[in-house]
């Protein structure tokens, strides 16, 4: 249960006791009354069954308090005794209470049921004050008093409870966007201290698990970006010398130029996993956001498409782009990362499509009810993901068991997600029913 339900709960229950508390007071003080006037008459209960019903009755109407008045009524209906000037002796009895109800002096009530036990047939009705069954003006003062005080209690406790729960729950609320802004990897922002002791230590503790964070990512970015470029040197070494074996074996067997091929190709795939270790590492610690600028989206994919359009003729794949985005569809973006991106998403398609296959390049504006957003989509018609791989291809050295398997490290599709998010955007992997997969990029328009 959530701390403000309990909370609203306890100021319930804080408003509903003092009313308990008074109405039983209030119920028990009326009763009293009876309480005083039953122990009057316990011999006359006690000895009743003994006599006749005319002893009974003259019994009862001779023990009557003084401060009472009485009348009593005969199984015929008829008044047989009565002390209450508004009920006449020999009268209709019931006719005669009501009329004398009407009629009695201010401060008098007439009460049924609190005299002792009559024969059968038999009825009576008591006038007494009102002071005597109702509680005292006293007691109303007592009475007003203590609801006067309980209402202040009250009002006092609950604008406490409301203060408190209003200044908890700020808090929390405020250490979860912190929480969450952590988690997402936003590490600049300090979280505020605010709040009572226990929240701002709680805060100072994220505080430095924050800083801890920071500092072994800024750690692990050195020592990673330290390694790629201490490697780059010998991998340029290694490329240059087998440049210079090419040239000199000249006409010299085939099985030699297989292996010089092969060490190239190593070489080159050496070369595209140092740089995928280099922009993870930029783009994670988020120095990459500063080179941000306003970039007409449309013009940026139709020049990135006719480019990759040459590149795959020349693998034997085609390329088909249909950009349907207005002019001037300016988005905030660093286009080396961006270019960066989407050249993964099309190398994959590359990678993964037979020869002859199509690989499509869209983008258009979708209209919802919230606002428009672009749409950047990247399709192939190879082999597809499969769906114990589909959660997980965006993972860092993720390796999937599928036949898109191929060598490397499982960054690339990692950088792609953490590109696209660093700006903001988001990006969906869904299978194609014809084959293939489609990556699709969502853009918001800011409008």
């Amino acid at each position: 249960m959530k701390i403000k339900t309990q909370s609203f709960i306890l100021i319930l229950g804080i408003a509903l006791m003092p009313v308990l508390v008074i109405s039983l007071f209030v119920v028990v003080e009326r009763l009293s009354f009876a309480s005083r006037e039953a122990s009057r008459y316990e011999e006359l209960k006690l000895d009743g069954e003994a006599r006749t019903a005319d002893e009974r009755v003259r019994r009862i109407i001779s023990q009557k308090p003084v401060n009472i008045e009485m009348a009593v009524g005969n199984p015929e209906g008829r008044v047989i005794y009565s002390s209450i000037p508004a009920i006449p002796q020999g009268s209709d009895f019931p006719s005669s209470v009501m009329r004398a109800s009407q009629s009695l002096p201010h401060g008098r009530i007439l009460v049924f049921g609190f005299a002792p036990p009559l024969p059968e047939g038999y009825s009576t009705v008591l006038n007494v004050s009102r002071s005597e069954f109702l509680p005292t003006r006293m007691l109303n003062d007592y009475i007003l008093v203590g609801i006067l005080a309980l209402a202040a209690i009250l009002l006092f406790t609950a604008v406490m409870c409301i203060f408190i729960i209003r200044s908890i729950a700020r808090s929390v609320l405020s250490l979860e966007a912190a929480t969450r802004r952590v988690a997402s990897g936003e590490l600049d922002l300090p979280i505020a201290v605010e709040g009572s002791n226990e929240i701002a230590s709680l805060s100072r503790s994220l505080n430095s698990l924050r800083e801890e964070i920071k500092d072994d990512q800024a750690r692990r970015a050195r020592f990673i970006m330290g390694i790629s470029h201490d490697l780059k040197t010998p991998l340029a070494l290694i490329k240059g010398y087998a440049e210079a074996l090419d040239e000199e074996l000249g006409d010299a067997g085939d099985e030699a130029r297989s292996h010089l091929g092969i060490i190239e190709s190593k070489a080159d795939q050496l070369e595209g996993m140092i740089e995928d270790l280099i922009d993870f590492e930029r783009v994670d610690t988020g120095e990459w956001s500063r080179g941000l600028k306003s970039v007409d989206l449309g013009a940026f994919l139709r020049s990135f498409s006719r480019r990759v359009e040459e590149d795959a003729a020349l693998l034997g794949r085609k390329v088909r782009s249909s950009i349907e985005l207005p002019e001037a569809s300016m988005v905030p973006l660093d286009e080396r990362l961006a270019t960066r991106a989407i050249e993964n998403l099309v190398n994959n398609a590359l990678r993964y499509t037979a020869p002859g296959g199509t690989i499509e390049i869209t983008a258009c504006v979708e209209e919802r009810p919230a606002g428009k957003r672009y749409l950047v989509s990247v399709s192939d018609d190879g082999p597809g993901i499969s769906a114990e791989d589909l959660p997980h291809i965006f993972e860092p050295f993720y390796r999937g068991s599928s036949s898109r398997r191929e060598q490397g490290m499982g960054l690339g599709l990692s950088i792609v997600k953490t590109v696209v998010e660093s700006h903001g955007w988001e990006i969906e992997a869904r299978p194609r029913r014809e084959g293939g997969v489609a990556f699709v990029l969502t853009i918001p328009t800011g409008m």
